[in-house]
């Protein structure tokens, strides 16, 4: 067991997941080295990020109830006509909300963010969605959304409140305040999956754990090091979509029943973007409009890309 815990986790997933470690590296030299104070630069990743990786990966959601229930429905206008009004409702709703109350906005979407990117995290190591699952992923969603607020509070915060639009929040000040006792939390049910797993579920240690504990340190070194735009524009719109494209195939007819390993995610991400790519050139396309209206209308080129995230975020 120390072997799979010390050993492997320094050691094997290093050869193993090369590209991601490579990834990891690359930006902390770059950051260190002149990223950190260009904005300029950081607002171009972030641009970059919403257009080639995350409105791909959102494309799927519109895609997804026909593939699964009946896959010529995303040809017909009585599928796409219902959708884009539940999908219209749903940002209003989001919309409203916010303007009503941000802190319970920040709140919820908080809640949101730890279950939906830490379940996708940790399903390669957990695959059977038993209690160890449900545990390891609200730990890694922990680990995730406060690790930026302990390592760097004040940036993120702001970061945060520019794109609800908003001056203060009590419940994100109150989240930064608990920050540190919440990481701590985050790590020990990290560990206590592990236990689950191997003492309470008897599936023995995951095979790819090493390699997700060894990401844990990658990600807390990551916006331990790193300014707020970059982590949280390789970790959550990068990284995630990545991953999230990476699984999508299986929903696919054409690629039902496949399965896809490391070796062929790029096969998996090409046939992903073929599926998708017309209402990805229709969203990049609105984007781009988008971006320059904002300045055309005066705004800063920060506060322009800031604004191409708030419609995403109400999607």
């Amino acid at each position: 067991m120390l072997h799979v815990l010390l050993i492997n986790t320094f050691a094997k997933p290093i050869w193993k997941r090369r590209w991601l470690w490579a990834l990891y590296v690359a930006l902390w030299i770059l950051n260190f080295l002149f990223l950190d104070s260009l904005t300029t630069i950081q607002n171009l990743f972030l641009l970059f990020a919403l257009a080639v990786f995350v409105i791909p990966h959102g494309a799927a959601d519109f895609y997804l109830p026909a593939w699964i229930l009946n896959p010529p429905w995303q040809k017909r206008l009585n599928y796409w006509g219902p959708t884009l009004i539940v999908t219209f409702i749903f940002a209003t709703v989001t919309y409203a909300m916010i303007d009503l109350s941000v802190n319970f906005s920040i709140a919820l979407f908080s809640a949101i963010i730890m279950w939906h990117w830490g379940s996708l995290d940790t399903i390669h190591i957990y695959p059977f969605r038993g209690p160890s699952w449900v545990i390891g992923s609200i730990g890694r969603g922990m680990l995730v959304v406060f690790a930026p607020l302990y390592f760097k509070p004040l940036e993120t915060q702001e970061l945060i409140l520019n794109l609800i639009g908003s001056d203060r929040s009590f419940i994100l000040n109150t989240l930064y305040s608990f920050s540190y006792y919440l990481l701590i939390l985050a790590v020990a049910l990290e560990v206590l999956a592990l236990l689950v797993t191997k003492f309470v579920e008897g599936q023995g240690l995951p095979t790819m754990l090493p390699a997700h504990w060894m990401e844990s340190i990658m990600l807390l070194l990551t916006f331990a090091w790193m300014t707020p735009l970059l982590s949280l524009t390789f970790y959550f719109l990068i990284l995630h979509s990545l991953r999230h494209m990476a699984r999508i195939p299986a929903y696919i007819p054409e690629a039902r029943g496949q399965i896809y390993d490391g070796s062929g995610l790029m096969k998996n991400l090409s046939f992903y973007f073929q599926k998708t790519n017309f209402l990805t050139f229709l969203a990049v396309f609105s984007l781009a409009i988008w971006f320059i209206w904002n300045m055309y209308s005066g705004f800063s080129f920060s506060q322009s890309s800031t604004a191409c995230l708030v419609p995403l975020i109400l999607l």
